[in-house]
């Protein structure tokens, strides 16, 4: 009887640490998926007394080819919901050589661009691709490559340049390639926030992704793995997510899309930025 009992008692032990096991798998699981495929909407309000109307930008970054359900439905339905001006796109729509990955961003950009709202791209690393920028080029995207334009909307123009530029050298500094319009609200799009390279410019916000975020990121330390471990710990100029300041100017780095390997987020979900532009009260 008594080998009999303590059989029992082990099987339910095992039973115990069996559903316990399983329970962590899926929990996991559910973590792994959650952090990669649930969107998350981000909204910057900055005000300045030459906006003359309320405006909304969005921000996408670094899809690296990801689908977010068919067809990209829910994020091209998440970025229709936000009733945008503008849609800046900062960059590795998909990741270099992969062909799939190009269908999947020269799809997602066809979608947008057969909505009324103008959308403005600048190339990243993994997408320069003179054939894609062409592609984009037909389908009415305003590709930016040391270009700008004006944009107006009501009453207020706002002054858009990006580069495409993505290496960079020390003597670098895009103020030697254009000076913002200080009569106009300006826009920068660059890929990387090589921020300290753009400052002599002038431009009020600079628009970025590259980083991911650092797509790896714990509570209160921030990115765990970006050329480095804990890069926002160790460096004094680690742009990295979200906005910064300095003497009246911004950056905003957007966490993006997708993914490179390794293949996992985490505290830092796939992000659209909403940038509302008001007038100064």
């Amino acid at each position: 009887m008594v080998d009999s009992a303590r059989l029992n008692n082990s099987q339910k032990l095992l039973i115990k640490i069996l559903v316990l096991i399983v329970a962590l798998v899926l929990l996991g699981i559910f973590v792994w998926r959650f952090n990669l495929d649930v969107l998350k909407v981000t909204t910057v309000k900055l005000s300045d007394p030459r906006i003359k109307n309320e405006i909304t930008l969005v921000q996408i970054s670094d899809l690296h080819g990801k689908t977010f359900g068919k067809d990209n439905q829910r994020l091209l339905k998440k970025i229709r919901q936000q009733s945008a001006d503008a849609i800046m796109v900062t960059g590795d729509l998909f990741t270099n050589q992969d062909l799939r990955g190009q269908e999947v961003a020269f799809n997602l950009m066809q979608a947008l661009a057969a909505d009324p709202t103008p959308v403005f791209y600048v190339t990243g690393e993994h997408d320069y691709n003179k054939t894609f920028h062409a592609q984009l080029t037909d389908l009415g995207i305003k590709v930016l490559a040391f270009s700008g334009e004006q944009l107006q909307i009501g009453d207020t123009v706002l002054e858009i340049y990006g580069i495409n530029s993505v290496y960079f050298w020390d003597s670098y500094n895009l103020a030697n390639e254009i000076i913002a319009a200080p009569e106009y609200f300006s826009i920068l799009l660059a890929h990387i926030p090589n921020w300290h390279k753009y400052q002599d410019a002038g431009f009020d916000l600079v628009l970025s992704g590259d980083t991911h975020g650092g797509q790896i990121r714990l509570p209160f330390v921030g990115a765990l793995w970006l050329d480095g471990w804990f890069p926002e710990q160790q460096q004094e100029e680690a742009y990295i997510k979200g906005l910064y300041s300095h003497d009246g100017k911004y950056l905003y780095v957007n966490s993006g899309l997708g993914t490179i390997e390794p293949h996992f987020r985490f505290w830092n979900r796939p992000e659209i930025t909403v940038i509302k532009l008001t007038p100064s009260p």
